[in-house]
C-alpha cells in the first residue's frame, strides 16, 4: 500500500520554531505563524524551549508546546511530523536533510554573520527556502558567505492594530491650563528576551547593568514601566518599577501609549518602535548582534549617546566564534555595572535624547511577515498539487 502525502486531504500542518536567543527571533517567528494562520487557513503551532517557549505561552492564541531534545542525528519528532517548519534562526534544529528539504529558514541578522557560521556542511544550505530580512545589507552580505539564493523580506513584525476611534478628551478642571497638572513622559522600558550564546549568567550580568542604569535616569519627572520575560524565573529586575511580561498584542498597545521607549537595541523592538514612529533612546547591547546594531545606527543618528554605547565593545575581535562574543560582552557589561562615571555619563546622554525625541531610521515596508508566509503558503500549494492524486488516478 502507498501512503498518501500528509500534504493529501486537511490542511498542512507548519510547525513554527525560534532560537531561544531573547524574544526578537520568537516574536518574528509569532508574527509569521498568525499569518499563515489567520490568512492562509494552515494548521500552524509553536514549539519552543527557554525564552522562545516563555515567549509562544504568553501569547493568547499560539498553540504552544516545549520542543524536546532530539537524539544524535535525528529531528526534534515535533519538527518530524510537520509538513513545513518555519525556523527562526535555529540551525541546530535542522538535523537531517530530510527535515532540511522542508524547513523555509528566517534570518533576521543577516548581518552579523562569518563564514564560521556558514560553513560549506551547514543545513543552511539545503533548506527549501532561506529567508533574510534585508536590513544593514543582510542578502548581500550572505551571498558573499555563500548564500546566494536568499529571498529578501522586508521587515518582519505584526502589522499595527486598526486605530481606535478617536474619543474627545474630557474636559479639564477649572482656571485653564495653568490649574491642570501636567501629566509626566511616559517610558517604556523594553528588556525582551536575555536569553543568548553565553547562557543566563548574561541575562543576569545584563540585568545588574540596567539596574544602574536606570537608577540614575529615573527621577520623579518620568512615570517609567518596564517590560521583559522572566524566563520561568531566571531573570528579575530590580529597580522600583513595575515589571510586566507581555504578549505582543500587549506591548503593541504598551508602545501605542508610551512617550519614549527606553530598550535594549535589539532588532524586532527597533523595527517596531520604527514601525510606530515613537521616539527610542538605547540602553547598551546585551549581546553581540546588538553592538553591530549600535553601530549602523550610529551612523544614522544625531545622538552622541550612540557612538557612547558602542565604544567599550571595540576591543572584540569580530571574527571570533559567536559563542566567544557573547561571552566578551557579558564582560564588558559586567565591568560597566561596576563603574559610576560611565552610568552618570550615561544618564546625561540618555536624558539629553529624550529631550531631543528621535525614532530609530530602519526604513519601511514592515510587511515581512506577510512574505514569508506568502512563499511558504504558495509552496506548499504547489507541492499540494504535485502529489494529489487526479479523479482517474482515484478512481482506477
Amino acid at each position: 500500500m502507498t501512503l498518501r502525502s500528509p500534504l493529501v486531504g486537511g490542511r498542512a500542518r507548519v510547525a513554527v520554531v525560534a532560537t531561544p536567543f531573547g524574544f526578537g527571533p520568537s516574536s518574528k517567528a509569532y508574527s509569521i505563524g498568525q499569518v499563515l494562520a489567520r490568512d492562509h487557513r494552515l494548521d500552524v503551532a509553536y514549539y519552543g524551549t527557554d525564552s522562545a517557549l516563555d515567549f509562544f505561552t504568553a501569547q493568547p492564541d499560539a498553540p504552544a508546546h516545549p520542543l524536546d531534545d532530539p537524539l544524535p542525528g535525528q529531528d526534534p519528532p515535533a519538527l518530524r511530523s510537520a509538513d513545513a517548519v518555519v525556523n527562526v534562526l535555529a540551525p541546530e534544529l535542522i538535523g537531517t536533510d530530510r527535515l532540511a528539504a522542508r524547513t523555509y529558514y528566517v534570518d533576521s541578522l543577516g548581518f552579523m554573520w562569518t563564514a564560521a557560521d556558514v560553513p560549506p556542511d551547514s543545513p543552511l544550505h539545503r533548506v527549501r527556502a532561506y529567508l533574510a530580512q534585508d536590513l544593514f545589507g543582510s542578502v548581500a552580505h550572505l551571498a558573499r558567505l555563500g548564500l546566494r539564493d536568499v529571498i529578501p523580506v522586508s521587515g518582519i513584525v505584526a502589522r499595527p492594530p486598526a486605530a481606535p476611534p478617536t474619543v474627545p478628551a474630557p474636559a479639564g478642571p477649572p482656571g485653564g491650563t495653568a490649574a491642570r497638572a501636567a501629566r509626566r513622559p511616559r517610558v517604556l522600558v523594553q528588556l525582551g528576551g536575555l536569553g543568548n550564546p553565553a547562557g543566563h549568567t548574561s541575562g543576569r550580568v545584563y540585568l545588574a547593568l540596567v539596574e544602574r542604569l536606570l537608577a540614575a535616569v529615573r527621577d520623579d519627572s518620568v512615570e517609567m514601566t518596564a517590560a521583559m520575560n522572566h524566563a520561568n524565573g531566571a531573570f528579575t529586575l530590580q529597580a522600583g518599577v513595575p515589571v510586566r511580561q507581555l504578549s505582543a498584542a500587549d506591548f503593541r498597545t504598551a508602545l501605542g501609549r508610551c512617550d519614549v521607549v527606553l530598550s535594549s537595541p535589539g532588532m524586532t523592538t527597533l523595527v517596531e518602535v520604527s514601525q510606530a514612529g515613537r521616539p527610542y533612546v538605547p540602553l547598551p547591547p546585551q549581546n553581540w548582534s546588538q553592538v553591530l546594531i549600535c553601530r549602523h545606527l550610529s551612523a544614522r543618528s544625531a545622538h552622541d549617546l550612540w557612538p557612547f554605547l558602542t565604544a567599550p565593545y571595540d576591543g572584540i575581535a569580530d571574527g571570533a566564534p559567536e559563542a566567544a562574543k557573547a561571552v566578551a560582552v557579558q564582560e564588558v557589561n559586567r565591568r560597566l555595572g561596576r563603574d559610576d562615571g560611565y552610568a552618570a555619563r550615561y544618564a546625561q546622554l540618555a536624558r539629553h535624547a529624550m529631550g531631543n525625541p528621535e525614532t530609530p531610521d530602519l526604513g519601511a515596508p514592515y510587511d515581512g511577515a506577510h512574505e514569508v508566509a506568502a512563499v511558504v503558503a504558495a509552496d506548499l500549494a504547489a507541492r499540494r498539487s504535485a502529489v494529489e492524486p487526479t479523479t482517474e488516478a482515484t478512481a482506477s
